[in-house]
């Protein structure tokens, strides 16, 4: 019993020395890791910079200049003296005589002319003689569309010389307009009608018919009657 007394009683420590032993550790173990880690900011060991090896590239130095070029000898070779030339006279050569001059001959008239003529000419004759005029056209003359419609010997715009329209294309107020050529023989009738610019169906069909109708005036030309044929714009309204 008394063992056991004494093993208890040493077993247990005072609370006290406890609570100091244990600040005592606390504070000794804070202050060595501020110890430490202020140590570690200021004692940085510095990283040495890598060496590089820099090579500056320099142009290469110009080639040498040529050599001179060699020195002429000073002695110069004298030229050679020519030959003297042979001085030769020069020839006289004889003038050439002119020739005598023929006499012309008296009426003996030109080559070319012709058989039949008159001696010496004609003062304002042509080589040849005179051409034959040129033939005188027998086609039919070309008049104007004024000149031909003048020499009308009929009133075109009355029946049966007149084109006529249906009363359709009256009431319209239009105007029908187409280009003819016609020819007229000496005796003043129509020969021939074309149409040159055709106009609508109904006069188209009509122009062949009622255009021959027509009587003209005789064209004289040189006192005689010709033909003629002459372009108009034909207008039915």
């Amino acid at each position: 019993m008394a063992f056991e007394a004494i093993l208890s009683h040493q077993s247990a420590p005072p609370s006290r020395w406890r609570k100091i032993t244990l600040t005592f550790s606390v504070l000794v173990h804070a202050v060595a890791l501020a110890f430490g880690v202020v140590h570690s900011v200021w004692q940085v060991d510095e990283m040495p910079m890598p060496a590089i090896d820099v090579k500056l590239a320099v142009a290469p130095p110009p080639p040498p200049p040529p050599p001179p070029p060699p020195k002429r000898s000073s002695a110069k070779t004298k030229p050679k003296d020519p030959k003297p030339k042979a001085i030769v006279a020069p020839k006289e050569t004889p003038k050439a005589e002119p020739p005598p001059e023929e006499e012309p001959a008296e009426d003996e008239g030109e080559d070319e002319g012709v058989e039949g003529g008159v001696i010496g000419g004609v003062v304002g004759g042509v080589l040849g003689g005179t051409p034959p005029p040129p033939p005188k056209s027998t086609g039919p003359k070309l008049l104007s569309a004024r000149a031909g419609h003048s020499l009308l010997a009929i009133n075109p715009q009355v029946r049966p010389y007149k084109v006529n329209i249906p009363e359709e294309y009256v009431a319209r107020g239009d105007e029908y307009f187409a280009t003819i050529s016609i020819c007229v023989a000496p005796t003043g009738t129509v020969e021939s009608v074309r149409i040159l610019k055709p106009s609508i169906p109904v006069i188209d069909a009509q122009i062949p018919q009622v255009i021959p109708r027509w009587k003209y005036k005789p064209y004289i030309v040189d006192g005689q009657p010709a033909r003629f044929c002459y372009n108009m714009n034909y207008r039915v309204r």
